[in-house]
């Protein structure tokens, strides 16, 4: 891991390491394209194609990509059940926790409808009409992302909740994203990805519906693809590589420090690990445990390297200056392991989601704290949030004005028109207030 000493080094390191999509990845797509693309030509291409060629284009770019010659796009309603048979009870049993976790977690988040008590004016909160889940499909299955993603949505009213996941060389998706998409209520599930389920699911095609908004995490084409379409239909952010800052100080246990760096680390080797050290014997603790604990991890060659590429470790003199370090990282996951980490967690202002302690182990929020586990990345937690349940709904502004009020706010509404030169705006009221007083 890259050391860094003192306050200044790592503000700079995090102000010049921000990235969403890293156009510097090249590729033609198999031979789909004769030239080399970064992630947002390239999905501007395989856009185009779906929405001139509609399935057939979904499947010729599937075909070029993933060698995968897709029969059928929808997976049945009996394939999904036949996925939760196959599983075992203890299995169905966490599923179903985190599914009910998740969905009690979200319901206390659930914006109202709401009016000032005489009916006047208020809001009205509407449920958008239809999401669509994207759920990678890498080296993970990541049946997680499926309750972190539909469960939000189905308490959020959403009438049409899909999911959209690949599954190169396979018949069908993992059978435990299958069992996820119906234990959390999915109502359709989709066997594509990539930048092409992006399209189709944006601008629809004879088999696949479009959506009101796509949401979830996916590889720097999908990334891409999201931001395109972004504007005809709606999307929840832009996510790259994962990333996990912990805050540590002599207190903390460096195995559990180690740990909470490795989990996130393991996921890609572009993941980010982050470790603010409250001195060089935090620092030196926490990578000896790192080094200990990748020895028998299974997937210890994709977090060597994610130590290797992006791991970072802050060294700091004390809190503030941790607090102020974090804040500019902004990162996805905040862990913070230090005597007293409530008290520093209230000076954390810039976080996609915030873990206060050494019993907030951020792989609860990942499986069944409640949180949904999709996070605002690259620094973009500094003015977005993770995925909730008011991502699900539209709150649209509602006056039901009587006669009286409209003349008590007519004159000033006039005055401010004429200031602005909208003469218009403000006949819109001299009519009506002409009207009601009898000139």
């Amino acid at each position: 891991m890259k050391r860094l000493v003192g306050l200044e080094a790592g503000l700079t390191h995090f102000e010049n390491n921000r990235t969403v999509v890293a156009d510097s990845i090249l590729s033609d797509g198999n031979g789909l394209f004769k030239d080399q693309l970064n992630p947002s030509d390239f999905a501007s291409r395989v856009i185009e194609i779906v929405k001139k060629e509609g399935d057939a284009g979904v499947r010729r770019i599937s075909a070029s990509l993933d060698k995968d010659e897709l029969e059928f796009f929808e997976v049945t309603q009996e394939q999904l059940d036949s996925a939760v048979d196959q599983l075992d009870a203890n299995s169905r049993s966490a599923f179903e926790n985190a599914a009910d976790r998740v969905s009690k977690f979200q319901s206390r988040g659930l914006p109202k409808s709401w009016t000032d008590g005489t009916g006047k004016f208020g809001e009205k909160v509407t449920p958008l009409r239809s999401v669509a889940a994207y759920v990678p499909g890498g080296t993970a299955p990541l049946a997680s992302t499926v309750i972190m993603t539909v469960v939000p949505a189905k308490v959020a009213g959403v009438d049409e909740v899909i999911v959209a996941t690949p599954a190169p060389g396979r018949s069908l998706p993992h059978p435990a994203v299958l069992a996820a998409a119906r234990i959390a209520g999915a109502d359709r599930v989709f066997k594509i990805g990539g930048a092409q389920a992006i399209a189709a699911l944006a601008y629809g095609t004879e088999s696949i519906p479009s959506v009101d908004l796509i949401c979830g995490p996916g590889n720097a084409w999908v990334t891409a693809a999201k931001k395109l379409v972004y504007g005809d239909v709606g999307i929840d952010g832009l996510y790259g590589p994962t990333e996990t800052l912990v805050i540590a100080d002599e207190s903390a246990d460096p195995r559990f420090t180690a740990a909470d760096l490795i989990a996130q680390a393991e996921h890609d080797v572009v993941a980010m690990p982050i470790l603010i050290a409250l001195s060089d014997e935090v620092a030196d603790a926490t990578e000896r445990a790192v080094v200990e604990q990748l020895e028998n991890l299974p997937r210890r060659d994709t977090a060597r390297s994610a130590f290797e590429n992006r791991g970072v470790i802050v060294v700091v003199s004390d809190e503030d200056e941790a607090a102020e370090v974090a804040n500019a990282a902004a990162p996805e996951h905040l862990c913070i392991l230090t005597t007293n980490p409530e008290e520093l967690g209230e000076k954390i202002r810039s976080a996609g989601g915030l873990f206060i302690g050494e019993w907030s182990a951020e792989v609860m929020a990942d499986y069944v704290a409640g949180p949904s586990h999709v996070m605002p990345t690259a620094g973009t937690a500094r003015f977005s949030s993770a995925l909730s349940v008011r991502d699900f709904v539209r709150v649209t502004p509602v006056l039901n004005f009587d006669s009286e009020t409209f003349i008590k706010l007519s004159s000033d509404a006039e005055l401010l028109a004429k200031l602005e030169g909208l003469h218009g705006h403000a006949a819109a009221s001299e009519h009506r207030r002409r009207h009601l007083i009898g000139e």
